[in-house]
């Protein structure tokens, strides 16, 4: 028989059960209420289908974070109803203690110099459950752009990618509607083509000259395993090493040569343009010139004169004769009074040299040239 105190006693280990699995959900489910998450954002524009509240955000495969709210775009901002209304909007929680305590400022500017780079978000599966987690990788941010958006993020902006699923379903759909445009004729057509290009294939080579292709063929074939062999043992040499560092050295100083005369090369390339407009004028006016009738006149007259001109040269050379002969017999006449000359020479010296003395005492004593002796020196010492 059970008495009173047994149902007290079970009924307050069922209170106190249940009051501490209360109070353990509630810590443990409120403690994330208590923990600092910086914010981050991003839109996709497909199905999220399996991504929910609290699935994993990773880096490179580590959890950086979780998502926090999945929603439409045109919920959380004012937009008219345009292409961009149709993004799903997808708010994440990311955990600051992996990214070295830093403020939320400065994880914002992280964020955006990391999106500049290539930082793209993009829904992965987690395997064959189909659930999703948001992963974080780097693409070509050229290839991938960010999608088209008309406001101003509140939280840190990833831009996401299309999932490797809807990668593929593109790529289906687009090969589907591709063969769905070939009609059967079209096909019947590429099929017959094909067999007859192989059929042809197939006779040429049963020929003599297919034969004969591919006996040359292989022959091609062996030298190009020749020559490939011999650029393997080339490249395989010590010294080829030095080659490509060398080559960039000389293509960097020919580099800094082009840049330091890049003012005269343009400068010399001006030049040459003129001096071309200048050629290219003068030849215009010789075209004139002798397309011009009185140049006819001019070429008939200068048949005379260049007569004229060849009479004169054979009198000038004729008179250049003369005097050549006349210079030799000159220096015949100096040769033989050479002795006379150096005598005549001499006295003309010395008369020089007395006529030098003569105006030399002159000066001095001009009396003394006319009336006779100079009158003597004074001596101071007899005053």
């Amino acid at each position: 028989m059970v008495r009173k105190k047994d149902y007290f006693k079970l009924g307050l280990y069922i209170v106190l059960g249940t009051g501490m699995l209360l109070a353990i959900v509630i810590i443990l489910g409120a403690g994330r209420y208590f923990q600092t998450a910086y914010p981050l954002e991003t839109y996709f524009d497909e199905s999220v289908n399996g991504l929910s509240v609290g699935s994993p955000v990773k880096l490179r495969g580590v959890q950086v974070g979780r998502v926090a709210e999945i929603n439409f775009v045109t919920n959380i901002y004012d937009l008219p109803h345009t292409h961009e209304a149709r993004y799903v909007y997808v708010r994440c929680e990311i955990n600051p203690e992996l990214f070295e305590e830093m403020t939320e400022k400065e994880f914002n500017a992280h964020i955006e110099r990391e999106t500049k780079r290539g930082m793209r978000i993009r829904a992965t599966s987690l395997g064959l459950t189909g659930q999703l987690f948001l992963n974080t990788t780097y693409e070509d941010p050229k290839n991938n752009p960010p999608l088209p958006i008309q406001w101003t993020p509140t939280y840190a902006y990833v831009p996401s990618v299309p999932s490797t699923l809807s990668r593929i379903e593109e790529a289906f759909t687009t090969i589907s509607r591709t063969v769905s445009g070939l009609k059967q004729e079209d096909i019947e057509s590429i099929i017959k083509d094909v067999k007859s290009i192989v059929g042809t294939l197939d006779d040429f080579m049963k020929a003599e000259g297919g034969k004969e292709a591919g006996t040359r063929i292989l022959g091609i074939l062996r030298s190009t395993e020749s020559i490939l062999a011999r650029s393997d043992k080339l490249l395989g040499d010590p010294a080829a090493e030095s080659i490509i560092p060398n080559t960039a050295s000389i293509l960097k100083n020919v580099d800094r040569i082009t840049e330091e005369s890049a003012d005269d090369i343009i400068q010399t390339a001006a030049e040459a343009r003129e001096a071309v407009a200048s050629f290219k004028l003068a030849t215009q006016n010789l075209s004139k010139t002798l397309a011009d009738p009185r140049m006819g006149e001019a070429m008939d007259n200068i048949a005379p004169t260049l007569d004229n001109i060849s009479q004169a040269s054979a009198d000038l050379a004729a008179a250049v004769g003369k005097v050549h002969t006349l210079v030799n017999r000159l220096n015949g006449v100096v040769a033989s009074q050479e002795t006379n000359i150096s005598s005549i020479l001499e006295d003309t010296r010395e008369i020089m040299l007395n006529v030098k003395e003569l105006t030399d005492e002159a000066k001095r004593y001009p009396s003394g040239i006319l009336f006779g002796t100079p009158p003597s020196k004074p001596h101071p010492e007899n005053n």
